[in-house]
């Protein structure tokens, strides 16, 4: 009889170094892809909410500069609005989950 013993180890051993070297690339890339879909979500959610805001802006007669905060998901959000020209300038500011500053603008035309 022969004793394969040792051949056995070695193909457990390659086949457990492929697979934590799999999961060592793996969550990394899982673990950032899920924070830029997070960044984008909230990205999406905060222009969807400048826009409406900005309607109320565009429709009613308001006083110049308006400034508010609001909360979505955790995330306090700065809501600013101006005058620029003839335009209605809105811009929300927040800090997004990267820890970096985030400003997005629209601009409007005041209804008459």
């Amino acid at each position: 009889m022969q004793k394969n013993n040792g051949f056995t180890l070695i193909e457990v051993l390659i086949a457990a170094s492929v697979l934590f070297t799999a999961v060592s690339t793996l969550l990394p890339l899982i673990t950032i892809l899920d924070s830029e879909q997070k960044v984008l979500s909230d990205r999406r959610t905060f222009a969807y909410m400048l826009h409406d805001e900005l309607q109320q802006f565009i429709w009613a007669p308001q006083t110049y500069p308006e400034k508010f905060e609001k909360e979505n998901d955790s995330v306090q959000a700065t809501f600013e609005f101006t005058e620029e020209a003839d335009f209605i300038k809105g811009c929300v500011e927040w800090i997004n989950v990267k820890q970096r500053n985030e400003t997005l603008c629209m601009y409007g035309l005041q209804a008459t």
